[in-house]
């Protein structure tokens, strides 16, 4: 089998150039990278609001485009409540354009989630107000369509309106509870799969349907906090895999006057319930999904009764359907969504009744996102990996599936932001050769209409810049041809094997290589002297369903065997010194790092594993079982994907990272790996972050644990 490999390797190296330090990695890099900063979008405009820099914080400023046209849009007054200038985290405009919701003293709950106190400014009046008498300890708070009411849930976890004209506060459910949550989810859904919005607004502000969580079936998790002079615990509703799962259903609320009504099939007690949307002001849809992730069921109801009817199904029997939320109901009735039933995932259309479907787009490629519909014009316009499985770029097709445009012609990675009116988009873009660049383009056709701002490729030069390289190398089976990429050393001689650090996440369904400008922490490897390698495995996403479900029932097999074929590529072509391999990764990397140092322990010298996963069987029910099935029926599986399982292969020396607050995997994880490591007499060693979670940062502590890492490796790859 031909190997390809795509050489666009550029070194830049200055007579006199600076070099890195660990602060300038990982804390506060000396490059200046192309940004608009923090950007609030004025509904319906092509023009933002930011806050001005510096002195000038309290100020907040009008950009028009396409000019860039900046003015004053609130002076330094706006924002004083009694003397105080708010320190503002979070603004979102009414839709009607003439209010502001402003969010202050904000405390994260979980990853996403937060408390937050609330003020309303009005724009045509230029007054500041509290939101209610008791604006503090307010969650995911939203104006109405049509601005008048304001909705949001207090600590009783109970979902609240409040009419901003007549300044009366109405409470909307009572079921509230420590372990029934109403308008917001618990933790599993807000990690895995729809985020911590729990309700809907209607389009005609009449009606608001909601989730209705009971968690008090599952199994609580307990969080430590000795930071104080006793310990403080802090527990979590947390669902290991295989075991029960919250309980959900759907409700539909009257804003004004009484009445709720529970919606029909809208109830699982161990499925899933991951999506809802209103159609019209009359009908919502939601999304029913079975435990294994390998079925779904659309329905769709109607407001009045509660009463719904199924219109669509879908299901993967050798895998998993990604609960991406890519479904819309246009106003004609039609459904629009993303599906992989062809094998990849593409633009599908439906009647309104679900009994005839067609796909719009289609080919060996995958859709990623839909980002708008124009309806007047009959286009939908949508991300995909069309040109390279390695690059996102933005295109547009007929409703029929005609006249495919390409918008973004840069080679290169792209993010799309599409303005009010439906004119411009907002193209953010770079490289593995060209930083990043943002543009203003005309959406019929992609045309440039202006760069409002542009990395400077020249600062790179200051430092010594190691350009990664593309490779495509076979599996040892020879069946697939991969993807990778390497950073080379500073000053690389090809007369000269060199350590190699691993860089490698490699859950199913995700994707680490893409062509784009690199990281400032692989360049600091490069200047210690090491290759930088990642890889794309096989049962990872951007090449089809086929390609993905080969991770499913057992997610190391291929992570580990295809890793094999990436080392002995660049052993063969004279890059890696065999003797020093090393790998590190965060999270899903973590366990990357714990099974490459285990089954592969063969081969790796020493690994940085940060808040590993150890053992899937320690991990939450939803992303788990979606590519591993339950643990009562894939006990082989879930046995071969335990890293635990192979400790005794390990040769090498791993260094494990874990905060011990991190709610999303737990310690737990690192310590039973310590355990079965210190019966067996392997060379472990692990850290522990007090109070930190999944992120570990704060107080000193990621600058800490990246000079723990890097000095990890000189010590045990250099030598």
């Amino acid at each position: 089998m031909k190997i390809k490999k795509i050489i666009l390797f550029i070194t830049f190296v200055p007579i006199l150039a600076s070099k890195l330090s660990i602060e300038d990695a990982v804390i506060n890099s000396p490059y200046k990278i192309a940004t608009l900063g923090w950007m609030v979008q004025i509904p319906d405009e092509d023009a933002y609001i930011c806050r001005g820099k510096g002195d000038n914080w309290k100020l907040w400023y009008k950009v028009k485009l396409p000019n860039q046209d900046t003015t004053v849009f609130l002076d330094s007054s706006a924002f004083n409540y009694k003397g105080d200038d708010l320190f503002v985290s979070d603004l979102q405009f009414s839709k009607t354009k003439d209010k502001l919701l402003l969010k202050t003293s904000s405390k994260n709950i979980w990853r996403y989630s937060s408390w937050g106190t609330y003020f309303i400014y009005n724009l045509i009046t230029n007054t500041l107000n509290p939101l209610t008498e008791n604006n503090i300890n307010l969650r995911n708070v939203k104006f109405s369509p049509n601005g008048r009411i304001l909705s949001y849930v207090r600590e009783d976890n109970n979902l609240y309106v409040y009419d901003i004209y007549r300044k009366r506060e109405r409470k909307l459910t009572t079921s509230g509870s420590s372990t029934k949550l109403n308008g917001h989810f618990g933790w599993l859904y807000e990690e895995e799969l729809t985020g911590y919005d729990g309700y809907r607004w209607s389009p005609d502000s009449k009606s608001i349907a909601f989730w209705e969580e009971d968690e008090s079936m599952v199994p609580e998790f307990i969080l430590y906090d000795e930071l104080g002079q006793y310990p403080v615990t802090n527990t979590i509703r947390y669902p290991k895999a295989g075991e029960r799962n919250p309980t959900l259903k759907i409700g539909i609320l009257r804003v004004e006057g009484a009445g709720r009504k529970w919606v029909e099939n809208a109830y699982v007690t161990d499925d899933y319930l991951p999506w809802m949307e209103w159609v019209n002001n009359e009908k919502i849809a939601f999304l029913k999904l079975d435990r294994k992730q390998k079925n779904w069921d659309m329905y769709v109801a109607n407001r009045k009764t509660g009463k719904s009817i199924k219109v669509l199904s879908e299901s993967d029997e050798n895998g998993w359907l990604d609960n991406h939320g890519q479904i819309y109901f246009l106003k004609d009735g039609k459904i629009v969504w993303i599906s992989e039933k062809s094998g990849f995932k593409h633009i599908w259309m439906a009647k309104h009744s679900g009994s005839k479907t067609w796909a719009i787009t289609e080919g060996d490629w995958e859709v990623s996102e839909i980002k708008f519909i124009d309806e007047v014009n009959n286009r939908i316009y949508f991300t995909a990996n069309k040109e390279s499985v390695l690059e996102m770029r933005f295109y547009s097709i007929r409703f029929d599936g005609t006249d495919l445009k390409l918008l973004t012609k840069e080679t290169g990675s792209h993010k799309i932001q599409i303005l009010g009116s439906k004119k411009y988009f907002i193209d953010t873009y770079s490289s593995i050769s060209i930083p990043k660049i943002i543009s203003l383009n005309n959406l019929e056709d992609g045309s440039i209409v202006k760069i409002l701002d542009e990395t400077d490729i020249s600062q790179f030069n200051e430092y010594k810049w190691s350009t990664p390289e593309l490779i495509r190398f076979p599996t040892n089976d020879s069946l697939e041809i991969l993807d990778g990429m390497i950073v080379f050393p500073i000053n690389y001689d090809q007369n000269k094997r060199y350590p190699v650090i691993v860089h490698g996440y490699g859950m199913p369904g995700t994707q680490m290589i893409w062509n784009r400008w690199g990281s400032t922490l692989n360049q600091y490897f490069a200047q210690e002297g090491y290759i930088v390698f990642s890889m794309d495995s096989r049962g990872m996403s951007g090449r089809g369903e086929a390609f993905k479900n080969l991770s499913y029932g057992d997610m190391a097999h291929y992570l580990a065997k295809d890793h094999l074929a990436g080392i002995n590529y660049l052993i063969k072509e004279g890059y890696a010194d065999p003797e020093k391999i090393g790998a590190w990764g965060w999270s899903g990397g973590g366990y990357f790092t714990c099974l490459m140092l285990t089954k592969n322990g063969k081969y790796f010298r020493t690994g940085v594993a940060v808040a590993p996963v150890t053992d899937y069987r320690l991990y939450d029910t939803a992303y788990t079982e979606r590519s591993m099935g339950l643990p009562e029926e894939n006990k082989s599986g879930y046995d071969s994907t335990n890293t635990i399982s192979w400790i005794n292969r390990m040769k090498g020396k791993l260094l494990l990272i874990h905060g011990t607050a991190d709610d999303n995997v737990h310690a737990q994880n690192t310590t039973h790996f310590v355990q079965a490591g210190l019966r067996l007499g392997k060379n472990i060693e692990w850290l522990q972050y007090p109070n930190r979670n999944h992120g570990i940062y704060g107080g000193g502590a990621r600058l800490h644990l990246y000079k723990k890492m890097i000095n990890y490796f000189n010590d045990n790859l250099k030598e």
